[in-house]
């Protein structure tokens, strides 16, 4: 991850914009599209669909989401 983080959120997943960076089960993972009730995320080993109601993001120095 080239960006350092100040803390998490936890945020309903329709709140992750496409860009936003999202832990997920100890890993950092990349949102790209939030549709018909799915997140997916990705990161350069996988490509995951999650469907969990909330998601973990990380947040920039100014407490706004981390968008990569």
């Amino acid at each position: 991850m080239k960006h350092q983080h100040y803390g998490t959120q936890e945020v309903i997943r329709q709140c992750a914009t496409p860009g936003t960076m999202v832990r997920y089960k100890d890993r950092v993972y990349r949102a790209t599209a939030n549709t018909r009730g799915k997140l997916v995320m990705t990161n350069m080993r996988d490509n995951i669909t999650v469907r969990d109601y909330f998601v973990e993001i990380l947040l920039d120095g100014k407490g706004n989401p981390l968008i990569n």
